[in-house]
């Protein structure tokens, strides 16, 4: 078995099984050896998306796919309106739910809209909010409502050195070389490389532990 060293991607890694690679209900394409999560983005809800999460649904119940994910609330580029991004959010936490799957989360300016719903549907998963920005504050709240946060290139430093070494989630998203982002992290972490990537593929096996059964032969 690989370690998992990418917590979300877009791309299919080099070698098996070292990336979360995102799939959707009409782009999806299950390679043998690597790992998935699937959603419906916020950005591509349509007026059938019912339909849309049915195949999600489908897709999820695959023994490779270890997440739910990126599902949503984007208050900036979506063009849903933000009720209806609300209930497609709350059918991929009910997935998530009831696969024992944890849930890769994209949050564009809701945060709060996010933990309503988190706390409205008493949910029992952890989930990663992606491509996290914002300072060690924020993040640090977050973890306490059971939200972990996933760094890409464009991380703050503040919260990179302020988070708990368990807590650390690295990911490539569409922005290409992972080994770009864990040189950087490294650097600013005064650490040797191997030892983040340890650290982070433990941290990564951590958050999904709920579905600690799959297979990557």
């Amino acid at each position: 078995m690989s370690f998992l060293y990418d917590i979300h991607t877009h791309d299919f890694p080099e070698e098996p099984g070292t990336a979360v690679v995102q799939l959707t209900p009409t782009a999806y394409c299950m390679y043998p050896g690597h790992a998935y999560s699937v959603s419906l983005h916020p950005w591509d809800i349509e007026d059938d998306w019912r339909v849309q999460m049915a195949k999600v649904a489908v897709i999820a119940m695959q023994p490779h796919v270890l997440a739910i994910g990126e599902a949503g609330l984007d208050k900036k580029k979506s063009p849903v309106p933000m009720e209806v991004q609300m209930e497609v959010f709350r059918e991929h936490v009910k997935l998530s739910e009831m696969l024992h799957k944890p849930l890769i989360v994209h949050c564009v300016k809701a945060v709060d809209e996010l933990l309503a719903i988190r706390k409205e549907m008493g949910v029992k998963h952890p989930w990663v909010l992606h491509g996290y920005r914002g300072g060690p504050e924020q993040a640090e709240q977050l973890r306490k409502q059971g939200i972990y946060v996933s760094l890409g290139l464009d991380y703050n430093t503040d919260t990179l050195l302020d988070m708990p070494f368990k807590y650390l989630l690295l990911e490539s998203d569409t922005y290409g070389d992972v080994n770009v982002l864990y040189k950087l992290v490294s650097e600013d972490m005064e650490a040797d490389e191997q030892s983040v990537r340890s650290l982070v593929a433990k941290n990564i096996v951590a958050f999904l532990k709920s579905h600690d059964d799959a297979s990557f032969e």
